[in-house]
């Protein structure tokens, strides 16, 4: 079982998940696109070839941090984009 407490910080959101034992492990925190690591910046604009991008959040599980974007798709859907700091995609 996990809890997910969700919150803002500084106007963004930011999202933690605790395990039973009230352990942490994950963090999600919305960011800006230009203030993450340039090769994620540049695979998720790649992989989102000119779509809106809604929201960029870092997603910190122990000791990795990957990127995930959530973009508007044609349809008027949404899509998540995932990559590693590295730019490699995110598994």
């Amino acid at each position: 079982m996990t809890y997910e407490v969700e919150t803002k910080l500084d106007g963004k959101g930011r999202d933690l998940t605790f395990d039973e034992n009230g352990s942490l492990l994950e963090v999600e925190q919305e960011v800006n696109l230009d203030s993450i690591p340039r090769p994620a910046r540049e695979a998720i604009q790649k992989k989102v070839a000119g779509r809106t991008i809604k929201k960029v959040e870092s997603v910190t599980r122990g000791s990795r941090t990957g990127y995930e974007a959530d973009v508007k798709t044609p349809d008027g859907g949404n899509q998540e984009v995932a990559v590693n700091a590295d730019g490699s995609a995110h598994k």
